[in-house]
């Protein structure tokens, strides 16, 4: 089985290296990359992934305010 996965990180160098990283897993496939929060939400309700790597601390809408705009189950919402 295939876990997607979604990067969200302020800092590209961040997002590179978890990319590289998990590049290394045959079972992870990153469905979307973002730079901010409002992208995050966006990304997260769209592919429902099944792991997110979510940085805390981001300019405008951190981690936390992510979580909180994508209700209390932001993984897995694909049927």
């Amino acid at each position: 089985m295939t876990l997607s996965a979604i990067i969200v990180d302020d800092e590209a160098p961040a997002r590179k290296r978890l990319r590289d990283l998990l590049r290394d897993e045959g079972d992870v496939e990153v469905v979307a990359e973002c730079q901010d929060g409002p992208s995050a939400v966006e990304a997260i309700l769209r592919h429902g992934p099944d792991v997110l790597f979510l940085d805390v601390q981001m300019p405008e809408m951190d981690g936390f305010e992510v979580l909180r705009a994508v209700g209390s189950d932001p993984v897995r919402r694909r049927e």
